[in-house]
């Protein structure tokens, strides 16, 4: 006996704290493996096929947390080539405003994970704005509730002012409100020397993972002249179907120019005084819609339907096109039945995330803490290891597949079609791959992840 107690493996660690928080059985089969990002890829693929290296290079090991002598450690790292992207600590999102209206109970919800989910995309993920601003609409409220997520807004480093919404109001005319309080906030900011260019009416369950991506896209429209809006919807339910056209009118996120939201906060419709009732719907709507949340069709209305009484000497916002960026999902044609519907295991990097937790059951704050290590783009980001029939997506989740798989090339002719003459298609024809198996699929589903002291992410992958 030499008296010294050996330290504890950081392996063994985070395993004893997930078998304690989420509530895991003692005896575990376990496996870790490391994977070091190597930034030297051209572009961001659909798939990302790895030869050489297998990603169980042995089984699981079974293991009882809860043994005194549990001394566990990854496997050696696999290197893989991802293209270079930026980090949420790298990026400037100055000229974006956003604005939300939610309640008091949904963002002290599981420990204020709501919060914490805008976090990452609001600051630079050390505690810090990244630029951007938010302006909080809370409902059925007290001025203590709202002192109160004030506080846990910068507290997590978000710049925000929180504001008590009218308690009559639905959320389709707490939404035309915000349109107010979007227009003076951004005049506020522009006194103090800060210009956003857009501004954005975001559903509180709309998670931004790609904001470089966004900014990008963004910066191609002339923002300071243009009367200008755009919807990013994220997937098939955030699009309807009337007079057996597809359509959308934002999908939860809908980006308005400077210019546009000056326009459109004169208008009639958005003005509470002279408003009796919302907007109603567009005409002859599908009986078999299914969609949630009207503001964003309401605000489409108001936006495209001629005010009469409306007096500017601005051009009308009447004259402007709704520009959509989708990212999970692009519509048919008219003469296409299929379209293109793809998922959280696509391998798309999508701009925009809607209804991520109640719908998918996804934790998209904890999953894009890896964005922080390898960068946005590799967030969801897919990883086929040949060798041992392993596919990886990163932030998601790990698939093994025991009878076989391979991966296949999307050359259909819907795809084309469903591809051409959008605004936001940025995706290679020839690069889209599938997953094709016959037989089993074994997956484990993200249930944690953390960073460690060194900048390292931990991701914990867990089968049910």
């Amino acid at each position: 006996e030499t008296g010294i107690t050996k330290p504890i493996s950081d392996e063994t660690s985070y395993l004893r704290y997930l078998v304690q928080e989420y509530g895991l059985t003692n005896e575990i089969p376990y496996f870790a493996r490391r994977i070091r990002p190597q930034f030297n890829s051209g572009t961001r693929k659909s798939m990302t096929e790895i030869s050489g290296s297998k990603f169980m290079a042995q089984d699981f090991q079974r293991v009882r947390a809860d043994d005194e002598q549990l001394d566990l450690h990854a496997e050696k790292p696999i290197h893989i080539s991802i293209t270079k992207s930026p980090m949420p600590d790298q990026i400037d999102a100055s000229a974006l405003l956003f604005g939300i209206s939610t309640s008091y109970d949904r963002l002290t919800y599981g420990n204020s994970s709501l919060i914490h989910d805008w976090a990452r995309w609001l600051t630079n993920g050390k505690g810090t704005s990244n630029g951007a601003s938010l302006v909080l609409s809370l409902h059925r409220t007290t001025s203590s509730e709202i002192n109160h997520i004030s506080s846990k807004l910068h507290e997590v480093g978000i710049d925000a002012v929180v504001l008590p919404a009218d308690s009559t109001q639905d959320s389709t005319a707490r939404y035309l409100d915000l349109v107010h309080l979007l227009a003076r906030h951004k005049d506020e900011l522009h006194t103090s020397g800060r210009e956003n260019k857009f501004t954005a009416l975001v559903d509180d369950d709309v998670f931004f993972p790609s904001l470089g991506k966004l900014l990008s896209r963004l910066n191609k429209y002339d923002a300071r002249k243009r009367l200008l809006y755009l919807g990013m919807p994220s997937e098939r339910a955030d699009w309807t179907v009337e007079n057996n056209v597809t359509l959308t009118y934002g999908g939860g996120a809908v980006f308005l120019t400077a210019p546009m939201i000056d326009s459109v906060s004169r208008l009639p419709c958005v003005n509470t005084s002279t408003r009796d009732s919302p907007p109603s719907p567009s005409p002859s709507p599908s009986p078999s819609r299914t969609r949630t949340g009207q503001w964003d069709e309401a605000l489409y209305t108001c936006i495209t339907t001629p005010q009469p009484n409306f007096r500017s000497s601005s051009p009308s916002p009447a004259d402007s096109k709704l520009h959509i960026l989708p990212s999970l999902y692009v519509p048919p044609d008219d003469d296409d039945a299929s379209g293109l519907r793809t998922g959280y295991e696509s391998g798309v990097q999508p701009l925009t995330l809607h209804h991520y937790k109640h719908r998918h059951r996804f934790e998209a704050g904890k999953a894009h803490l890896v964005a922080s290590a390898c960068g946005e783009s590799c967030f969801l980001q897919r990883f086929f290891f040949r060798d041992d029939g392993w596919v990886v997506v990163n932030g998601y989740s790990v698939a093994q597949y025991p009878d076989g798989v391979d991966v296949v090339s999307v050359t259909s002719s819907s795809l084309r079609k469903s591809e051409r003459n959008r605004d936001a298609p940025e995706r290679r024809l020839d690069d889209r791959k599938v997953v094709s198996w016959a037989g089993t699929k074994r997956t484990w589903r993200l249930l944690d992840s953390r960073m460690g002291s060194d900048g390292a992410v931990w991701q914990a992958y867990v089968k049910r």
